[in-house]
């Protein structure tokens, strides 16, 4: 699955969260773009790492960080009108050790789907399966 490691600044607990959503209807690639952009500034400031994927419509993303942290991008991932179809697939506690500590935002696109990630049906799988699908598929893209 993932790599697990300790980072310095670090709560004693994180709260994780995976998710997918597509890209709403009216927006393009630039906009891509500028969340990407907004999540590695916002994401530095609060302490929060992960990895976004997007496959061209669809986004898988794990994220973890402080709980409070966690809980307002989630309520701001929500209400983002360029999300649609928000759909969390796993949510919680997930300890001491951060699963993606030196990315504030890692993020990969392209052929998504050769890693045999199908992000539209992975909110269809059990948490532990979508889980170790978007680790296997992590480990296999060009993370940037």
């Amino acid at each position: 699955m993932f790599v697990e490691s300790e980072s310095p600044a670090m709560p004693s607990s994180l709260r994780s969260l995976l998710y997918t959503s597509r890209l709403a209807a009216g927006y393009g690639p630039t906009e891509v773009g500028r969340i990407v952009k907004q999540a590695r500034e916002m994401n530095a400031i609060h302490g929060i790492t992960g990895v976004l994927v997007f496959d061209g419509d669809w986004f898988a993303q794990y994220v973890e960080g402080a709980p409070e942290a966690m809980a307002v991008l989630e309520e701001h991932l929500r209400a983002d009108p360029r999300h649609a179809d928000f759909t969390v697939i796993d949510a919680g506690i997930s300890g001491p050790k951060r699963r993606f500590p030196n990315w504030v935002m890692g993020y990969a696109d392209g052929d998504i789907e050769s890693t045999g990630l199908d992000i539209a049906a992975l909110s269809q799988t059990d948490a532990y399966e979508a889980l170790e699908r978007f680790g296997d598929a992590v480990k296999t893209l060009d993370i940037f």
